[in-house]
């Protein structure tokens, strides 16, 4: 889904996505300082807005680029975790089967190429530069 979001609008998503970090890892003051309202007034906007706390919103982001990883990589669980945002593979392992239902590893296992969406050459390249 949030592969879908990002295909129509690249920019509003990477906003989204700054702003759910800002908040999630509670450094939402600058940013609410800025906008002239308080932190909980943002927090609740952002959820009303998109149905979904910040730290859900972020957690959701990085399952997903952790899905990718699995699909398209044969990375350590370490390394995604790393890569993700994740403080290690064991905390990792924890929110995805919290998320997902299944391990990083059963997950991958069962996953097929066509688990999600296949890239344009040009998103290629893009996450090319992102994992790499």
């Amino acid at each position: 889904m949030l592969t879908l979001i990002y295909r129509r609008d690249p920019l509003g998503f990477t906003l989204v996505c700054i702003a759910a970090y800002v908040l999630a890892m509670g450094l939402g003051d600058g940013l609410s300082e800025r906008l002239g309202v308080s932190k909980s007034h943002l927090v609740r906007a952002f959820t009303a807005a998109l149905g979904v706390s910040p730290g859900r919103y972020l957690t959701s982001v990085r399952i997903e680029a952790a899905m990718r990883l699995l699909l398209h990589r044969e990375y350590t669980l370490d390394v995604i975790a790393s890569l993700c945002g994740f403080s290690g593979a064991n905390y990792l392992c924890r929110v995805f089967k919290k998320t997902t239902g299944q391990s990083p590893t059963q997950w991958r296992a069962m996953a097929g190429r066509s688990a999600l969406p296949e890239l344009s050459p040009e998103q290629q390249r893009l996450e090319q530069e992102l994992f790499i």
